[in-house]
């Protein structure tokens, strides 16, 4: 046996935004409830134009992300999402010594990666966990692989200057580059192909010389509930016990030794979909050896010893291999015939009498406030100056002591489409040109401790409901809209979105730029890593609905509170 040892550039984010502590079927009263509803005695001014249609995304950057998918999501709305993960695997301590007089053992091999999860605590002390982000209870037929495939860190096509990017559909690209056969081959169906997560605490056990474990460490606190698969020793047993000379030396080599391991779903008529941080998890070999060996003869129990008197002394030890290298996401999608036809041909010019949000490799809606520009800085005479004539007259009328109060942008839920489909709990409105927060998201710094999901609650964007109903989403965009009148930013398109967590604001590229007919040469090529992150969506209704149909009180609409002279 060798004496051998055992990466990634991974991007750096907050984390924090991305603690699931609920799920998105569970609706909240915040957004609704903590701020009062009637601030104003008058009701809102709902005149000014607003065009909103759907825009597809098609398939996004999916690469080091830090909440990846895992399963299968079938949505009785939006159609059937398949999730696969490859991930890089780090030595937790790189160059490790194995002794060969010292005769390793190996016992098992256990992959672990910690679910989102609350504690509860009863009145006598009993402790209970609740899974968050995962969606279904239907056993999944889940497999680990070795990859084969390469997960370059720097792309070799741009001279090798920028980060290489990976796609969300490119699972043929790692599927075809498994190597051997499946890890999680134990015989306990609950591991491979009955594969459902569990919400039981993980308890560690002491072990007796004969490596078995015996009884809980009492000074070890639980750990909270986890995906747990056991491996195959004998690979694991040939890579890393009995790897070749200096394979484990470094992580920078290791990686291109063992490339990482891959989990894939197989299809299936239901399933359950994971939201996981797999940076937390790891591989973890537990392995055995002599505790000392001298000229050859391993270290013995005192013979005087009543239970393992002359026996060998054993001793346990574990090595492990984090989840902390490069990764991708890789989704396979089948549109339902509604939500295909919702995305197939926007009416951009005057908008859509429904926005189709979907996360994933789904579709965001892009949104034009104002109207034309016909006029000049009266909005009502003169030639075209570049602003939308009714920003002018709004501009006109704060320059004769007219003040905005409030303003929102309210998206009502079209129910009958939603049917019993689960909406989003948030949505996420952005400056598109410049692929950015708008400023009432900078300004708004509420928390809730309890629920991370719902920081900014100002701001908004939750969903809101009435008699356990999902009835509409609003947005305050009350900072944005002073500043447009101020003149101190541009109006500028909008972005709305899927999220998974409105802290976070980073953006992933599409694989295929969207082109958009009213913005030559400048397509949709980036959207909100959020949106991505999230598997559901909603049918909201949009603005181009005629004022006879039954739902035109639904309709988009740009609220405006106004305090006007006396």
């Amino acid at each position: 046996m060798n004496k051998i040892s055992f990466y990634g550039i991974v991007t750096t984010l907050v984390l924090s935004a991305f603690v699931l502590t609920s799920c998105d079927e569970d609706f909240s009263e915040i957004g609704s409830g903590i701020v009062d509803e009637n601030h104003f005695t008058s009701a809102p001014d709902i005149s000014s134009t607003i065009t909103a249609y759907t825009q597809k995304t098609g398939a996004v950057q999916s690469n080091n992300l830090p909440i990846n998918g895992l399963g299968i999501y079938r949505n009785p709305v939006f159609g059937k999402v398949k999730a696969n993960f490859v991930t890089q695997l780090q030595l937790a301590v790189p160059n490790p010594v194995f002794e060969v007089e010292k005769n390793q053992v190996l016992d098992s091999v256990v992959l672990t990666v910690p679910y989102f999860s609350t504690k509860t605590t009863d009145s006598d002390l009993k402790v209970a966990y609740k899974l968050d982000s995962i969606k279904g209870k239907t056993p999944i037929n889940l497999k680990v692989f070795e990859s084969g495939f390469v997960l370059n860190d720097l792309d070799p096509a741009l001279n090798f200057s920028d980060q290489q990017r990976y796609y969300s559909d490119q699972n043929t690209d790692f599927s075809s580059n498994i190597r051997g056969t499946m890890l999680n081959n134990s015989t306990d169906a609950k591991e491979n192909s009955a594969f459902v997560p569990d919400s039981i605490a993980y308890i560690a056990f002491k072990k007796d010389r004969g490596l078995k474990e015996i009884v809980p460490r009492e000074a070890e606190t639980p750990l909270s509930p986890r995906m747990r698969l056991k491996l195959d020793n004998a690979f694991f047993e040939q890579k890393i016990l009995n790897a070749p000379q200096g394979k484990l030396l470094n992580n920078s080599i290791f990686k291109e030794y063992f490339r990482g391991i891959y989990f894939q779903v197989e299809d299936a008529a239901d399933g359950t979909f994971m939201q996981l941080d797999f940076s937390k998890g790891n591989i973890t070999l537990h392995y055995h050896e002599y505790s000392k060996v001298e000229n050859g003869v391993p270290d013995k129990f005192p013979a005087t010893d009543e239970q393992y008197g002359g026996q060998d002394i054993l001793v346990a030890k574990t090595l492990v291999l984090n989840m902390t290298g490069n990764t991708v996401n890789l989704l396979e999608n089948e549109n339902s015939t509604l939500y295909a036809n919702g995305i197939l041909n926007p009416n951009r010019t005057e908008g859509d009498a429904n926005l189709f949000l979907k996360g994933g490799e789904g579709s965001i809606a892009i949104i034009n406030l104002f109207g034309v520009d016909n006029f000049g800085e009266d909005g009502e005479t003169g030639a075209p100056d570049g602003v939308a004539d009714e920003l002018n007259i709004i501009r006109k009328k704060a320059e004769s002591g007219w003040l905005v109060n409030e303003a929102n942008l309210t998206f009502t839920i079209d129910q009958q489409k939603m049917g019993a489909a689960p909406n989003p709990y948030r949505v996420y409105l952005y400056d598109l040109n410049n692929n950015r927060p708008v400023i009432d998201w900078s300004t708004d710094a509420t928390t809730v401790a309890s629920k991370p999901k719902s920081g900014k609650y100002v701001h908004d964007g939750i969903i809101q409901k009435v008699d356990k109903k999902s009835v509409k989403y609003r947005v305050r965009i009350t900072d944005h809209i002073r500043n447009l009148i101020r003149k101190d930013s541009t109006n500028v398109r909008l972005g709305l979105s899927i999220t998974e967590a409105i802290g976070f604001t980073s953006n992933l590229k599409l694989r295929t730029p969207q082109e958009l007919s009213e913005r030559p040469n400048k397509p949709l090529s980036r959207i909100p890593a959020g949106s991505l992150l999230n598997p559901l969506g909603s049918i909201l209704f949009g603005n181009n609905i005629a004022p006879n149909d039954p739902n035109y009180e639904k309709r988009l609409k740009l609220e405006i509170y106004y305090t006007k002279p006396n």
